[in-house]
C-alpha cells in the first residue's frame, strides 16, 4: 500500500493488510525513515492480528486506518488512524487495554528508524525563540534521554533535510501517560545511534521500573508496620501485620482497563511544496464587521480575484478562545469558537471567488491550558500546532487548487517543516 503526493517526491509505504505504522518514507527514492511502530513490553506491532487496513481520501487528506490485535504477550487492541496532507502525518492511537492484563517493561508509541545521515536536532519548548542545535550521539554512544516527551522534536541531515516528529493537541495526556500505580509521567524520549549508524527514536508512553517499584513497596510496608505497632501500642494486642517480614513484593503495574487516546504528528521538509503568491501580487487589506467577517459591499470592492490579506490576532475571537483563558493571549486554535469564526471568513472567500490570492498572519502556535478547549473539566496542558494544520488543509479544501495561500512564520516556527508548507496544496483534494 502506498500514498504519495501528485506534485511531491514522497511516499510514504506500508505493508499491505497491516495495521501497523508506515514502514518507510520516501523522497526521491530515498529512504528518510522506516519501521514506524508500537510496543509493548518490547512486542512489536508487527505481531498484530490485523482487522482492518486500508486507506481513502475525505476532506483534502488521504487517510489510513488500522486496526489490529497483539497477538503475544498482552492481548491489547490498537487502532490507528493517519490523516494526510501536503508534507505532514497526523496520527491517532487509540488502545483498548484489557482487565488483569500488566505492564513488565514498557510502552512505546511511534518509535522510529531514521538514516544514518542525520546528525543534529533541537527540541522545541514553551520558552524557545530559536532552534539550540544539538549533534546526535554517535555510534556506540550513550542515549541521549528527553523527560517529560518534548512537543517536537526537529532533525537535520548532512543535506538540511528535516524531519519534525512531535505530539498532538493532548500533552496533558502524554504526560500523564497510562493510569496505573507507579506509570503516572514515566515518559521520555530516548535517541541513539545504533550500529549500523541509522537513529533510534523510542517515544515511551509509560516505563516500568521495577527498582523504584521496590523502593515504592518498601515503603508502603514500612508504613504498615509503623500503623500496626501504633495499634498494638494503643490496645495492647499483637497484630499480625507487624510481623511482616522486611522484604516488600514488587508489585506488577497494572493499567486501568479502559480505552485510552493519543496523538501525535511527524512532518518533513518539501522544498517543492513551498507556498508563495505570485510575483508582484499586491494585498489589499478589508476591513472587517464587528461579528468578524465581511460585508458584501467590501467583499465585491476586491474584485473578481481577490488579493487579500487577514490578520487574524485582530478578529474578535471572545476571551474563552484565547490561551489559558486570558484576554491579552494570542488565540489557541483548538478552541472551537475561534475555529467557527475562522472559517466563516473562508467560506465567504469561497462563496465569493474561485480563485485568489490570501495571506494569513499570525496564525501561529502556542501553550495553552484551558481544560474546556480540551473538553475538560480542569486545567489540560494542550498546544495547537496540529489544529492549524488541520484547519489549513480545511481551508485547501474549501477554496480549490485556483487559490494560493501562505501563511508566513517567524522565530522558531519559521523552523518547523510542518509550517513552512502552510497552505500549500494537500495534494488529496476532493472534488
Amino acid at each position: 500500500m502506498e500514498i504519495s503526493h501528485p506534485k511531491a517526491s514522497w511516499t510514504l509505504l506500508y505493508e499491505n493488510d497491516f495495521g501497523a505504522g508506515p514502514q518507510k518514507l520516501q523522497i526521491n527514492g530515498k529512504t528518510l525513515f522506516s519501521f514506524m511502530h508500537c510496543r509493548i513490553d518490547g512486542i512489536s506491532d508487527d505481531a498484530l492480528e490485523t482487522r482492518k487496513a486500508h486507506h481513502f481520501h475525505k476532506g483534502g487528506l488521504a487517510v489510513f486506518e488500522g486496526d489490529g490485535v497483539f497477538t503475544q504477550g498482552a492481548k491489547v487492541r490498537l487502532w490507528q488512524t493517519h490523516r494526510i496532507a501536503a508534507n505532514t502525518v497526523r496520527m491517532t492511537y487509540d488502545i483498548s487495554w484489557p482487565k488483569e492484563t500488566p505492564l513488565t517493561k514498557g510502552l512505546e508509541l511511534g518509535s522510529v528508524l531514521l538514516a544514518p545521515s542525520f546528525q543534529r536536532y533541537f527540541i522545541v519548548t514553551p520558552d524557545a525563540t530559536a532552534p539550540k542545535w544539538c549533534k546526535l550521539p554517535a555510534a556506540g554512544a550513550p542515549a541521549i534521554s528527553i523527560s517529560p516527551l518534548p512537543a517536537a522534536l526537529i532533525l537535520e541531515n548532512d543535506n538540511g533535510q528535516r524531519f519534525e516528529y512531535g505530539q498532538g493537541d493532548d500533552l496533558w495526556r502524554w504526560t500523564q501517560g497510562l493510569n496505573g500505580d507507579y506509570l503516572h509521567a514515566t515518559g521520555r524520549l530516548e535517541i541513539s545511534r545504533t550500529s549500523s549508524g541509522r537513529i533510534a527514536l523510542r517515544r515511551w508512553l509509560a516505563e516500568c521500573d521495577s527498582e523504584l517499584e521496590a523502593k515504592l513497596a518498601a515503603a508502603a510496608n514500612a508504613k504498615l508496620r509503623m500503623e500496626a505497632l501504633q495499634r498494638k501500642k494503643a490496645t495492647g494486642t499483637e497484630d499480625e501485620t507487624a510481623l511482616l517480614e522486611n522484604v516488600p513484593t514488587v508489585p506488577t503495574s497494572q493499567p486501568l482497563s479502559r480505552d485510552y487516546r493519543f496523538t501525535a504528528y511527524f512532518a518533513w521538509s518539501a522544498p517543492e511544496l513551498l507556498p508563495a503568491l505570485p510575483e508582484g501580487t499586491t494585498l489589499q487589506t478589508p476591513a472587517l464587521s464587528n461579528r468578524g467577517d465581511f460585508e458584501r459591499t467590501v467583499l465585491q470592492g476586491l474584485g473578481t480575484v481577490p488579493s487579500l490579506q487577514i490578520d487574524l490576532a485582530k478578529l474578535p475571537f471572545v476571551e474563552a478562545a484565547r490561551r489559558s483563558g486570558k484576554a491579552n493571549e494570542k488565540t489557541c486554535w483548538e478552541s472551537n469558537s475561534a475555529q467557527t469564526l475562522y472559517r466563516r471568513l473562508i467560506r465567504q472567500l469561497a462563496d465569493y471567488a474561485p480563485k485568489g490570492n490570501l495571506l494569513l498572519q499570525n496564525l501561529t502556535p502556542g501553550w495553552c491550558d484551558n481544560g474546556g478547549h480540551e473538553n475538560r473539566k480542569r486545567s489540560a496542558r494542550h498546544w495547537d500546532l496540529c489544529a492549524i494544520l488541520d484547519q489549513i488543509a480545511w481551508t485547501r479544501q474549501i477554496l480549490g487548487a485556483d487559490w494560493n495561500i501562505v501563511a508566513p512564520q517567524s522565530g522558531i516556527w519559521a523552523e518547523l517543516p510542518s509550517l513552512a508548507c502552510l497552505g500549500a496544496e494537500s495534494g488529496f483534494r476532493v472534488v
